[in-house]
């Protein structure tokens, strides 16, 4: 499920928008696919972010993500509980899992992230979903509590 209030970027992190903040995470899309994780790579609070240039990395056992934003800013918090279990990204990417919050003049580039039905959309076209396989029924068919026969 992909949280409706989330703004998402096509490189695969969320945005949440808080009052003064911008909380950026990674979408569960994205961490299911790199399956068992290895090593997270974040900056620390005080760094300055560029727009569209990597600010970090996580690495599982075949593959290396780099993590970015669309927008310039501030670290002002580093979700630190990572670094000692990153089971808490896999298990909760939406709540527990953010990676950090930052400050930005430049929020009026939100309005080019995607939203919720426009993510959802952007990940069926990478990974569409295999169509239903429609089986025949074998066996006795029960009506009413009871076998036919």
């Amino acid at each position: 499920m992909i949280p409706e209030h989330l703004k998402y970027a096509p490189t695969h992190e969320w945005f949440h928008v808080e009052s003064k903040s911008i909380t950026v995470g990674l979408t569960k899309y994205i961490v299911d696919e790199l399956d068992k994780l290895l090593f997270l790579d974040l900056p620390k609070v005080g760094d300055e972010i560029l727009a569209d240039i990597s600010f970090g990395e996580v690495e599982s056992l075949e593959n290396l993500l780099d993590i970015m934003s669309p927008m310039a800013g501030e670290i002002i918090a580093v979700n630190e509980r990572l670094f000692e279990n990153l089971d808490i990204l896999s298990n909760d990417p939406y709540v527990h899992g953010w990676l950090i919050k930052f400050v930005t003049k430049e929020q009026h580039l939100l309005s080019e992230l995607l939203s919720a039905q426009e993510y959802a959309a952007h990940i069926n076209k990478l990974h569409p979903a295999a169509p239903l396989k429609r089986r025949k029924r074998r066996g006795k068919v029960i009506i009413k509590g009871k076998r036919r026969k």
